[in-house]
Order: structure tokens, then C-alpha cells, then sequence
């Protein structure tokens, strides 16, 4: 008896143990973080048509390329905060005097058919871009004298032809395409659909499927940063109303680039988040500063109109609020060279009709006259990319209250290229811009670029002090040099007043819950929703 009590006091005591390790062990289990398992697939719904898969020709072709960034890389990416990320360059050196920039292309750099990747291929993408038949003006322009050289398959040196501290921005926009597979073809054969049916590259994802309405991409075995989810449906929709339904359902996990309606209505779903990040691009009224133009050639005018245009209004009624106030050419997104210092005068329609008094333009019969001139022009603005003519309706309606009549002249994206900016045949436009995440505005504002195929297309004349400014910008790789010579520019630039800044909008994205790991940039270009997609994941495990 003694000893069957014993043995029976033992058993419970080794099941109470028995049972106190299971719990701890289940406690553990269910206490324990999520971790992101390999699976699962992302759906995003695009508004549109789904556009190009050739990185190198997004210019010439309809719909946004912004799917380019799941196939196809870079070398280098740079952050708003002036910080470099390596993408398929590993490392880099910069000359002594600033000219020359060393790469090393990554080891493990595969295409998505599991070709090396080699300096041939980055020194054939430049060549390319360099190629006098080849159609992206902004491209071809910014890699003008740019010399390539591969120095053997794992390094390429470029060598610019004066100091450039933007470069590194600019060789974001670079996407690297496979020299095995195009080169000796024809620039009509490059920039026409057929490396679109099968696209080679060397990002996270590679197609699989091309439908029509739908892309259907899947996990490149090959990436050297290989993503979680194990595929990727990028779905077209005649309208966001339609693509804001399937959301709504649950039939896609995000949409990007709400409209301000769009954004109001998925705050109010519980299954989604709805993010923002801030843009490098900015809408101006852009002044041609050409002699025989007689309105603009007083600053007291050109400060009359931007005292007239009250910002705050045209972001609260026309943009719904999705957009921030900009200042200069440098904006609020790239912190630390934006000068907040330099900010454009606030609305104020009294002060803005004493400037015009004092020009010697009075009121008659409710049109701002002198002698017989009448203070009447061509306000030219895209009517095919919303919502610039309705900002432009609004810009208008603002100047007609101090006696300024700008007469709208709405006229295709491609016009206002070819017709007005480009030969400088308008008198106002309203223009957008992207500044990306660098502040060199060299091209667009310094005096030497103000020729017929240069990017200054208000006609900006010498100014010995904003010329300077830009100069010395762009001559040195230290930020907070760069930040000193900026911050000089946007004072010298807000007394000249050669434009007038709107705003910056904001990019605004919807992304189910169950996606896990989503996360932006402060301030992103369209495609760097995706920056972190290798991050992304749907199946969890603890």
C-alpha cells in the first residue's frame, strides 16, 4: 500500500510537471512575435492601362511604367534624406575631383534567366539612352557626354564632363536591361512591344503571364533580395470606382494613387490602412520671361500675381485637401535642402492690387490697363492629366478678382511639350514637374540652359548670384555645403519670382491588413511603393 502510494505520488508529480512544461511551451508559442513565412500572393488593382514593361522607353509610351520597378533595377537608389541605398551596384568611390564614379556591380546579380549580370550590360544601357534615335528627351539629355567604360565584368566607371553632385539621382533613374538579349537590335526593335512580351531583369519578381487586363508575375528564383510572397497580380480597371469596389470586396489588396474621394471612402473601411507619403513633384505657374512678352517683364507683376493665387483655397476645394503648399523649385519633400526661410508671399488680394497700382497698371473696367495694353494673356495648361485644368479654372478665377485676365488654353500633355514649352510660345502655363530627391534644378533654371532644347523654358536671364547658387550646388558631394548653397538659391530665386509654386501633392495608397511588412518612404516617386516589396508577406508562423 505504501509503495503503491508512492509510485501514484510520483506519476502525478512527473504529469504536474508534464503538463506545466506543455503549457509554458503552448504560452511561448502563442506569445511569440508573428514571423513571415515564404507564400502567398499580392493583388493591386491599377486604374488604366497597365503601360509599358520596357524601363528605358516609359516616356514614349501610354500608362504608368510604375511596374518597372518589380522587374527591373538600378544601380543605386537615393532617399529623401540625401542617404544612398545600393541596389545592383554594391559599392561605389568617387574621385578626388568629383568626376569620375566607380561601381562595383554585385556578385550575386543574376537576370531573371540566370545570366550574370556584368558591366556590359549597364555600359550598353547608357549607350542606348545616349543614342541619337532614341526617343526619351529627359533621359537622353541628362546622360549627354556621360562616358560608360566597363573596366571588366564586375566594374563600371563613368566619367562626367564637370562636376555633377546630382549624378547619383540621376543614375536612379537608370534601369539596367539585359545586354544579352538586346543588344544589336535596332532602337524601333528596342522601343516596340516585343521585349515587353518576355521581360529579362533583375528585380524581386519576373512575369509570367501577360493578359491583357491583368500581369501576372511570380518570384524571380534568381534576385539576389528574393521577397516573401510567391507571386504578384497587377489587375487594370476602366475606373477607380471599379477598382475601389474590388478593394472593398476583397477581390485586391491595394490601389494606389487615390484620388482625394477615393482616399476618404477606404478610411472608412476597417479591412484596409490607408498610407501617404509626400512627393518630389510640384505644380507652377511658369512665366515666359522673353522681352517681347510685355506682362512679366516687372517684378512688381509677377509679385501681383503671386500675392493674388491663394494656395490654401486651390488645396482645400480643387485637391481635397491631398497636397501641401510649394514654395520653390526645391521641395518641402527633400529636407534637408528645402529653405523654409524662402517661402512665397501669403494670399493677400489688397497687396497684390497696390503692387499693381504702383506698375502703373490701373483698373479699367474691372481689367487691370496701361495706355492700351490690357493685362491679358494665355494661360496654357494639360487638359488630359487631371486635375490641372481645373487648378488652372481656379488660378484664373483668383487673378480675375485683382483684374487679371489669363485666358485658359487647354491643350494635350504632348502640345504643351512640342507647342508651347519646348519653342517658348506661351505666355503663362501652368506645368508640373518632378524634381526627384535631389534638389540640383541646374537644367531647369540656370541661365546657360535657356536655348532652344535646354529645360529653362521660362527664359531665365543671367543672374550672376542664382547662376552661382547652382554652380556651387552641384560642385560638391557634402550635404550640408549643398544644403548652405540651396538654401542662398531659394532666398536669390524668391526675389525674382520667375514662377509662381502651387503645390506638392501627396501620394495617397490603400493596402489590405493582411498584407504584412507594407511600409513607404517619407516622401516616394510613384514605382517606390514597391522599394520594400521583398518585405511584404502574407503567411506568418510563430
Amino acid at each position: 500500500m505504501i509503495r503503491r502510494g508512492l509510485l501514484a505520488t510520483a506519476a502525478g508529480v512527473l504529469l504536474l510537471v508534464l503538463l506545466t512544461v506543455l503549457v509554458l511551451v503552448f504560452r511561448g508559442a502563442i506569445l511569440a512575435p508573428e514571423a513571415p513565412r515564404p507564400g502567398g500572393t499580392y493583388v493591386e488593382g491599377v486604374v488604366g492601362q497597365l503601360g509599358s514593361l520596357n524601363p528605358l522607353f516609359g516616356e514614349a509610351t501610354a500608362g504608368p511604367n510604375d511596374l518597372d520597378a518589380l522587374l527591373f533595377e538600378p544601380l543605386v537608389r537615393v532617399l529623401p534624406t540625401g542617404t544612398v541605398q545600393a541596389r545592383l551596384a554594391s559599392r561605389w568611390e568617387v574621385s578626388p575631383d568629383g568626376r569620375s564614379y566607380s561601381f562595383t556591380v554585385r556578385p550575386n546579380a543574376r537576370w531573371s534567366d540566370g545570366t550574370p549580370v556584368t558591366a556590359d550590360d549597364v555600359v550598353f544601357t547608357v549607350r542606348t539612352v545616349q543614342d541619337p534615335q532614341f526617343p526619351g528627351a529627359l533621359l537622353n539629355q541628362s546622360w549627354k557626354d556621360i562616358i560608360a567604360t566597363a573596366i571588366d565584368a564586375g566594374h563600371v566607371r563613368f566619367a562626367l564632363p564637370g562636376h555633377n553632385a546630382g549624378f547619383l539621382a540621376n543614375l536612379e533613374l537608370l534601369d539596367i536591361v539585359p545586354s544579352h538579349l538586346l543588344a544589336g537590335k535596332s532602337m524601333a526593335e528596342l522601343a516596340s512591344a516585343s521585349p515587353n512580351l518576355n521581360p529579362v531583369g533583375t528585380g524581386p519578381f519576373r512575369m509570367v503571364g501577360n493578359l491583357g487586363d491583368r500581369i501576372q508575375l511570380e518570384r524571380n528564383p534568381f534576385a539576389w533580395r528574393r521577397p516573401w510572397l510567391n507571386s504578384m497580380t497587377i489587375r487594370s480597371f476602366p475606373s477607380q470606382t471599379a477598382a475601389l469596389d474590388a478593394l472593398d470586396r476583397g477581390q485586391i489588396d491595394g490601389l494606389a494613387n487615390l484620388t482625394p474621394s477615393g482616399a476618404a471612402q477606404e478610411r472608412a473601411n476597417r479591412q484596409v490602412s490607408v498610407l501617404s507619403a509626400s512627393t518630389y513633384q510640384y505644380a507652377e505657374l511658369l512665366f515666359n520671361l522673353k522681352a517681347e512678352a510685355p506682362y512679366f517683364q516687372d517684378v512688381k507683376v509677377r509679385q501681383a500675381i503671386a500675392r493674388a493665387i491663394d494656395r490654401p483655397a486651390i488645396i482645400r476645394d480643387v485637391l481635397g485637401g491631398q497636397a501641401v503648399p510649394a514654395d520653390s523649385p526645391i521641395p518641402r519633400s527633400i529636407t534637408w535642402a528645402y529653405d523654409s526661410a524662402a517661402q512665397q508671399p501669403a494670399h493677400d488680394a489688397a497687396a497684390a492690387a497696390k503692387l499693381l497700382d504702383d506698375a502703373g497698371w490701373t483698373l479699367v473696367n474691372g481689367v487691370r490697363t496701361k495706355g492700351a495694353t490690357s493685362l491679358s494673356f494665355g494661360l496654357t495648361v494639360s487638359s488630359d492629366v487631371p486635375p490641372y485644368e481645373r487648378v488652372a479654372e481656379r488660378v484664373a478665377t483668383q487673378l480675375a478678382e485683382v483684374g487679371i485676365v489669363a485666358q485658359l488654353r487647354p491643350v494635350t500633355t504632348a502640345s504643351l511639350i512640342h507647342d508651347y514649352l519646348n519653342p517658348r510660345s506661351f505666355d503663362m502655363t501652368l506645368t508640373a514637374f518632378d524634381n526627384g530627391p535631389d534638389p540640383d534644378v541646374y537644367s531647369f533654371w540656370h541661365s546657360s540652359q535657356s536655348h532652344t532644347g535646354g529645360f529653362n523654358f521660362a527664359g531665365m536671364k543671367k543672374n550672376v548670384f542664382i547662376d552661382g547658387d547652382l554652380e556651387d550646388g552641384r560642385n560638391t558631394l557634402d550635404l550640408k555645403a549643398r544644403a548652405k548653397a540651396y538654401a542662398t538659391f531659394q532666398e536669390d530665386f524668391a526675389k525674382e519670382i520667375p514662377a509662381v509654386f502651387l503645390y506638392s501633392p501627396r501620394y495617397v495608397i490603400a493596402v489590405n491588413r493582411r498584407i504584412h511588412g507594407f511600409r513607404l518612404d517619407s516622401a516616394i516617386e510613384p514605382e517606390e511603393r514597391f522599394a520594400y516589396v521583398s518585405d511584404w508577406y502574407r503567411e506568418v508562423g510563430r
